[in-house]
């Protein structure tokens, strides 16, 4: 029993003394190891991790004396070639620009610049690294040799243009004429780029690339937003087609004319161009002012010049609108807008309802619709006074009843007040026991025609604001016309049997003089 108890002990102290020599051959080792690393490192003191490239040269395991040489013996035979827009390249020699190598820090300073104990994280790690100058130019052998560059003559420099809008195309409007880039380049950034590129031993130089913006570019270029919304807009304003039925189709042909672009790209219609278009409307559509002829119903044609009848073209509304529709690229029918509107736009713009008043016979005739409905003597402006009645085709102002005509020395209301030139109008004249006939030559009005109240009141009744009034004179004595209306012919009868006295004197009130009251 006993000498079963004493084997654990001894196996236990054999054990420990295992496990002693294990550690121990352990710590000898890693100490074995780590001097090693640290040897390796110290190598790395004094010279480049592997797969290190310095400007372009391989550093592998070399010494910063060794990376020297190397830069030096490529001097001799170094040669770069530069490549310039439109794929044309040149040869550069290092001797032709005195290319020297320059003894400085730069590789002392990479070199502490590695972290030595690091060596073995580093081992496959690719490290292309720059030092700002091993290598320089001789100044005036450089300039002398980068001036024989045919990228840098400027007689061959094609300067770039911008890409802007086509002048208009009938038929097919505007377009965009793209930019041109040309080739030429900024000579002194190209210069300070070529020699930075040298002294690190670039053997490709790219002048072109983008990066560098050595080369002088357009400011604008076929895709810039600014210059497709013009685009938009100027052929938008020439598909506008406005048509007038008297003038040929308003369209690009035209529009184009009056359109000019702004600096910031936006597009102006001309004031000028649409108000001489608008001149070229009312010049089609105005008959204010215009001598008009008139088949009497006495048989001759009169011509009747003056007055403010006939349609006349609101210039200001006109221009607006047409600008508005040039905007919109409209396509429409019109007429244009009017400040004074007749009842045709045919031969006779008074069309076949009218009031003809003969001046001459001193005889009013109502048209309606082709056919006389009404017809009365009467009496008209005092010639013997200068107060004539003016010849012209007017529109009726208004009418209203009840009125007051005042004038210098009188105040006399009437009935029935229909005004078509200024003061001068139809009213009833009660006061007369006559009309017609010679009276008006030294017993009439004011310039008004006087009317007899009964036919005052159905000319009332029959017209309205803008009816056509017609004055004229015959050059020699007619006829009077043959009493086609019953009616009408009892009219006049009648008017002219009142007896009514007149109100202070042979000539009564009513012309361009005269004030009217509307009685409430």
């Amino acid at each position: 029993m006993s000498e079963n108890k004493q084997q654990p002990k001894k196996r236990g102290k054999k054990e420990k003394k295992r496990s002693k020599f294990t550690l121990g051959f352990a710590v000898i080792t890693l100490a074995v190891l780590a001097g090693a690393y640290t040897v390796k490192a110290n190598t790395y003191r004094t010279k480049f991790f592997p797969n290190t490239v310095i400007n372009g040269i391989d550093a592998s395991e070399k010494t910063v004396e060794e990376v020297r040489q190397v830069m030096s013996d490529q001097i001799d035979n170094f040669e770069s070639t530069i490549q310039s827009r439109d794929n044309n390249s040149e040869i550069i020699k290092g001797s032709d620009v005195g290319l020297a190598f320059i003894q400085d820090s730069s590789l002392e300073d990479l070199l502490h610049e590695q972290n030595s104990m690091a060596w073995i994280t580093n081992m496959n790690e690719i490290k292309d690294l720059k030092i700002n100058s091993s290598f320089t130019v001789d100044p005036e052998k450089f300039d002398e040799a980068v001036s024989k560059l045919k990228a840098l003559d400027e007689s061959k420099f094609i300067q770039p243009v911008d890409a802007k809008i086509s002048d208009f195309v009938q038929g097919s409007g505007y377009s965009i004429i793209p930019e041109v880039e040309g080739n030429a380049i900024d000579i002194g950034k190209a210069k300070e780029y070529i020699k930075n590129q040298l002294v690190v031993l670039n053997s490709e130089i790219n002048l072109d690339y983008q990066d560098n913006d050595l080369y002088l570019r357009p400011e604008k270029r076929a895709d810039d937003p600014t210059l497709n919304l013009t685009l938009s807009n100027l052929n938008k304003y020439i598909s506008a087609r406005i048509t007038y039925e008297k003038l040929n189709v308003l369209n690009g042909d035209t529009i184009h004319k009056w359109l000019t672009v702004n600096a910031d790209g936006s597009v102006s219609i001309s004031d000028e161009g649409v108000a001489s278009f608008v001149k070229t409307i009312s010049n089609a559509y105005n008959t204010v002012g215009k001598a008009k002829t008139l088949k009497t119903s006495y048989g001759p044609t009169v011509t009747i010049s003056g007055g403010s009848y006939g349609w006349k073209v609101d210039a200001e509304k006109e221009k607006a609108t047409i600008k508005s529709l040039i905007e919109a690229g409209e396509t429409t029918k019109r007429e244009p807008e009017f400040s004074r509107k007749a009842a045709s736009h045919g031969e006779n713009d008074y069309g076949n309802s009218y009031v003809e008043v003969n001046l001459s016979t001193q005889h009013m005739i109502l048209i309606k619709n082709g056919s006389k409905v009404l017809e009365s003597d009467f009496v008209s402006g005092n010639v013997a006074r200068n107060w004539t009645t003016p010849a012209g085709v007017f529109p009726l102002t208004y009418k209203t009843r009840n009125a007051t005509l005042k004038g210098e020395g009188y105040s006399t209301p009437v009935d029935y007040w229909m005004p078509f030139n200024g003061g001068i109008g139809f009213h009833d004249a009660p006061w007369r026991a006559a009309f017609g006939g010679q009276i008006y030559k030294t017993a009439g009005s004011h310039g008004c025609i006087n009317l007899p109240p009964a036919v005052a009141k159905q000319l009332y009744e029959y017209i309205d604001s803008g009816f056509p009034v017609l004055c004229y004179n015959l050059s020699a004595a007619v006829t009077p016309p043959p009493e086609e209306s019953t009616s009408a012919a009892e009219t006049t009868s009648a008017a002219t049997e009142e007896t009514v006295e007149p109100i202070g004197g042979d000539t009564q009130p009513g012309d361009s003089r005269t004030d009217v009251e509307i009685e409430q």
